[in-house]
């Protein structure tokens, strides 16, 4: 008898990572997530022995704080018949499965293999049927879908990708749609909002968290197309 599809997505991600399931409450929710056991020897491990850059550290398979404050505004919003809600760079999927629990219809996106891997076994494993997992790159010319809402987390740590990042914005939003994003106030994104404001202006909320401790300040940003700009398919 073939093994239930959870059973082969965790046989591939421990195949490649030592992990533990971990209880995540956000709100009224408790989500089972997989963390790698001890993150930070694994990657000290990884450039100390395997000599990885910055770039290929799964950073992604972190929970950051910017994640549980996009994850609890999301949460709040009503839920909208047909809407569809696209979280890009989605890494272990946080945001977008606590919406999906909260009733929203959810596409969780990502270009990194072994965290659409993550992202898979998060959905089968929190059995949240309104959730799926799509692979889209941001340089893509043509990516698809339009959405009315677009959120991310924690996505504008590489100035390379901003103009790619931009441009998939534009493409992929739907008339009328907003996105939601939020990042460490300590981030410094300067380059990334010039090229943001290309075709969009946005409003900036500073939220504060304490974790361990320490009070964090996270930015939420509410961004819009300008006035008389379009977006959708076919705008570059």
């Amino acid at each position: 008898m073939e093994p239930p599809e959870l059973d082969r997505v965790m046989d591939r991600i421990r195949s490649k990572f030592p992990v533990e399931v971990v209880p995540l409450k956000i709100g009224d929710h408790i989500l089972q997530i997989l963390q790698l056991c001890n993150f930070e020897d694994y990657v000290a491990r990884l450039i100390e022995c395997e000599g990885k850059s910055s770039r290929e550290i799964p950073y992604w398979a972190k929970i950051w704080e910017a994640g549980f404050v996009l994850a609890r505004f999301v949460g709040r919003q009503p839920v909208a018949l047909g809407r569809t809600i696209l979280e890009i760079g989605a890494g272990l999927g946080v945001v977008g499965l606590y919406a999906g629990l909260c009733g929203h219809r959810v596409v969780l996106s990502d270009v990194d293999e072994d965290a659409l891997l993550f992202a898979r076994a998060h959905v089968l494993m929190n059995q949240v049927p309104n959730v799926v997992v799509k692979k889209l790159d941001w340089n893509d010319p043509n990516p698809g879908e339009t959405y009315d809402m677009i959120v991310g987390s924690e996505v504008v740590y590489d100035r390379d990708t901003y103009p790619a990042l931009v441009n998939f914005l534009h493409k992929t939003l739907a008339p009328g749609g907003m996105i939601y994003l939020a990042k460490n106030l300590e981030l410094p994104a300067n380059r990334f909002f010039v090229e943001l404001t290309r075709c969009f202006e946005f409003k900036q909320t500073i939220c504060k968290v304490r974790n361990e401790g320490e009070v964090q300040e996270i930015a939420l940003y509410a961004v819009r197309p300008k006035q008389g700009v379009s977006v959708g398919p076919g705008q570059a």
